[in-house]
């Protein structure tokens, strides 16, 4: 059963019979709040920002008031990642849920997907998780988890809560007495995790496990001790300071050395996390990553072998290896737009058992429709196991295309580009999905809007490298011909 501890706060300190002792001096009363919070901070499906100039404690507990207002819960969890501001943001919250009269909960420093598992698996109207996940360390961010594992966003939800912020106008904290329960619930987690498996098939591995200094590190330790695994740990300690890369698995240059250690070490695979843990890239036994799209088309390949029945999705940037699996196995699928939020609703919608995202999510039904780094890891090592395969092996299967990693360009207006672009490419099959993709034949590209900064991202994918060199650089040259500069 889950540890829990009792934490009475008064007046802002709070002492704990139990493994946690914690500080409010960074929230303690009167404070004046700030009533022109920045805006741009309230996205789609989250909230975010640099700390403490656009998200501080104050706005965190202003935030956590107006989601009381909007959700009204009885029963908050709240989280936070490694983040050097996620522990000051993640007290405000539970305070301003405290001081409103519900019961909180404090489950410490987990993973983004233990905190969907928290909403989905135990007795929470809300669960609250603060990261920011793989962005820089000055950032930090709010996610909202409904009872059950959906997030709140999408359909206007953060906006109407950022609404809410502005008319509250709170001046001061309230210093309510109250009791926060401390909640461990890793061990239930890596129960979760294996339960998609069956441990007993699982070979012995060397594996190298880069955790970013994000979350994942403690997380992977205690995982590592029911497999037969040997463990090789680089940057697992958590660390908000991210002193050796980003914690942002998708840029090659951030695996670089997982890349030189898997080789070093002999192992059999390496295994990159994000800094909140739900995003996972792996590298196989000579060092060579594995794409987004390879690793849906491997995981899509297994739970349609064991049944062809099964719904699946995958986002508009998955490569053509997901589509040639689908047709394998005349799967129903259907594509959905770039981003956890879309995903997690198309899941319930379709009623779809598995999900893919090119950008390392994978989402699974009997995971409440969401994401998870390492419930994809052991499904990988179960099915090389029972295959008694090479990672490389099973990677070569789906390796048929070359793309390109995703390019970010600066524009003044991502809808005038787009436009443009489009006109370029009148004689050719468009959809607009998400973004606009463009089908070339022997060649295909999606440039989409980013959703936060005035940015075109540009995925190419093509059957030969020296059709992917032409068609990336006819694409950059209309990109770049209208001024603008790639970053």
């Amino acid at each position: 059963m889950p540890h829990a501890a009792v934490i009475s706060l008064m007046a802002g300190r709070a002492s704990a019979e139990g493994p946690l002792e914690m500080e409010m001096q960074s929230v303690q009363g009167p404070v004046l709040y700030n009533l022109c919070m920045d805006k741009s901070i309230f996205r789609a499906y989250d909230i975010r920002g640099v700390y403490p100039t656009e998200l501080n404690e104050q706005d965190a507990y202003q935030i956590g008031r107006a989601v009381f207002e909007y959700a009204k819960p009885k029963k908050v969890a709240v989280g936070r990642d490694a983040r050097l501001s996620a522990p000051v943001i993640h007290q405000a919250m539970m305070r301003a849920f405290l001081d409103v009269g519900c019961e909180v909960t404090d489950l410490g420093m987990i993973g983004s997907d233990m905190a969907v598992f928290a909403a989905g698996a135990y007795d929470f109207d809300l669960v609250v998780m603060v990261t920011a996940s793989h962005n820089p360390k000055e950032w930090i961010g709010i996610k909202l988890i409904k009872r059950g594992g959906a997030p709140i966003g999408g359909a206007g939800e953060i906006q109407e809560i950022a609404d809410l912020v502005g008319k509250l106008q709170i001046t001061s904290y309230k210093l309510q007495s109250g009791q926060i329960k401390y909640l461990e619930i890793l061990p239930e987690w890596i129960e979760h995790i294996l339960s998609f498996i069956s441990s007993e098939v699982i070979r012995s591995y060397k594996i190298v496990v880069d955790a970013g200094n994000g979350v994942a590190g403690p997380i992977v330790h205690e995982l590592a001790k029911r497999l037969p695994i040997e463990l090789t740990e680089l940057y697992c300690e958590p660390d908000g300071n991210f002193p050796n890369h980003q914690p942002s698995p998708i840029e090659p240059q951030n695996t670089a050395d997982l890349c030189r250690k898997v080789v070093e070490v002999g192992a059999d695979l390496g295994v990159a996390f994000d800094g909140d843990a739900d995003r996972v890239f792996l590298v196989d036994e000579k060092g060579q990553r594995v794409t987004g799209s390879e690793m849906t088309a491997i995981i899509l390949d297994e739970v349609l072998t064991q049944d062809p029945a099964r719904v699946v999705l995958y986002n508009a940037i998955c490569g053509w290896n997901v589509r040639d699996v689908i047709a394998k196995h005349r799967a129903t699928a259907h594509r959905t737009r770039v981003g956890h939020g879309y995903i997690k609703k198309d899941m319930r919608e379709f009623g779809a058992y598995f999900a893919g995202e090119h950008s390392g999510h994978y989402f699974f039904k009997d995971n409440f429709c969401a994401d998870s780094g390492l419930i994809p890891v052991v499904i990988v090592l179960a099915l090389l196991s029972v295959r008694e395969q090479k990672l490389g092996e099973v990677v070569a299967e789906h390796r048929r295309y070359v793309s390109i990693p995703e390019t970010n360009f600066r524009v003044v207006d991502t809808k005038v580009a787009i436009e443009k672009l489009v006109q370029h490419y009148v004689d050719k099959e468009i959809d607009r999905l998400d973004g606009v993709t463009i089908q070339g034949g022997d060649w295909w590209a999606n440039i989409r809007p980013s959703q936060t900064e005035p940015l075109l991202r540009l995925n190419v994918e093509a059957t030969t490298p020296e059709i992917l060199e032409r068609v990336v650089a006819e694409l950059t040259e209309q990109i770049t011909a209208l001024d603008r500069v790639s970053v």
